[in-house]
């Protein structure tokens, strides 16, 4: 059932919104948030997300029926808009992915398209991989952030996926940090407030609420948050 979780609040509680939209596994980040001390709203009301203080937009499934749900929902245009604004936002697994242009996944299907690129699939036939990848692997920045402020060497995270974001001059950009599995790929991208990782931080132990600890200590802070729609423009795609 949507709705806030339900524990006394106390003025140190961050407010979070948890979109819900029934392509997402969102039960172990529920617990992850309020074990952090959140005060979490589940939704899958586009009013909800043009009002969050801070949003969470994890997702598991494939691209194209994630779409079509945020479609039928109302869901994309105030995800944009939210994003475009620069507005604290982590997107998680399939969270990161349709903020892409498109997908190898589901041809012919739109992302989000707030990053510039495309998602495809890993090269199983050059590196003789397993996919989807399921398990642990780590992670090495490619841009200062507190995001990652957390980690520490040899620190790894809980991937799970079949299809990754392709190193490309048009996401250098964005890039957050990047991951080792048969070739170099985008494990994270992040832009001022706004950021998404391919990895599973909720299920990523100690590691992961660090990193969401972390990611929501710099949401709360000041100064604002520069729009996504300047920095995009400078970036080119």
């Amino acid at each position: 059932r949507r709705g806030r979780a339900r524990r006394p609040r106390n003025s140190t509680m961050t407010r979070v919104t948890l979109l819900d939209y029934g392509a997402g596994n969102v039960k172990s980040l529920y617990n992850a948030l309020v074990a952090l001390g959140c005060d979490v709203e589940q939704t899958d009301k586009p009013e909800a997300v043009a009002s969050a203080a801070i949003l969470f937009f994890p997702g598991v499934g494939a691209f194209g029926s994630c779409m079509a749900m945020l479609e039928r929902k109302q869901l994309v245009e105030p995800l944009r808009a939210y994003i475009r604004a620069g507005r604290p936002f982590l997107g998680i697994c399939l969270g990161m992915q349709t903020l892409f242009e498109s997908s190898e996944e589901s041809p012919g299907v739109a992302g989000l398209g707030v990053v510039p690129g495309a998602v495809g699939r890993f090269d199983v036939a050059s590196h003789g991989l397993c996919v989807p990848q399921i398990g642990w692997n780590g992670v090495a920045a490619a841009q200062p952030s507190p995001l990652l402020g957390s980690l520490a060497e040899g620190d790894a995270l809980y991937f799970v996926h079949s299809f990754r974001v392709p190193r490309s001059e048009a996401v250098a950009p964005w890039v957050l940090c990047e991951t080792e599995y048969g070739d170099r790929f985008v494990s994270g991208v992040a832009n001022g407030k706004v950021a998404a990782v391919q990895f599973h931080p909720e299920k990523s132990g100690t590691v992961g609420l660090a990193l969401l600890g972390a990611f929501l200590a710099s949401s709360t802070a000041e100064p604002p948050p520069r729009a996504v729609a300047a920095a995009a423009a400078g970036g080119g795609s």
